[in-house]
């Protein structure tokens, strides 16, 4: 029987990672141009949260233990800051280009 530890970095079986359009990790732009850094739109905890998801792989589960909050806190949050910067990348696309 194949057990997972809980400081393995794969998932076990019946964990989910987030589906998006560019493969099995979000990928963040880079700021535009003449934009101001999208990230500055997030609080604190928004942008600890996605930096332990996306860029370290650590499940919502891990992060939960990690900042004393539940697995769906962990995922709401991820949630709310991934909403927040698609409306600020969205508001940076529809205003017209200066030149």
């Amino acid at each position: 029987m194949n057990r997972v530890m809980i400081d393995d970095p794969g998932r076990s079986p019946g964990m989910r990672t987030p589906k998006t359009p560019h493969g099995p990790r979000l990928v963040i732009p880079e700021p535009r141009q003449g934009t101001a850094d999208p990230m500055a739109a997030l609080t604190p905890l928004q942008l600890r949260v996605l930096r332990m998801r996306v860029v370290e792989g650590r499940t919502a589960e891990q992060v939960a233990v990690l900042l004393d909050m539940s697995p769906r806190a962990v995922r709401v949050t991820q949630h709310k800051a991934l909403e927040t910067l698609r409306a600020y990348l969205k508001a940076a696309d529809d205003q017209p280009d200066a030149g």
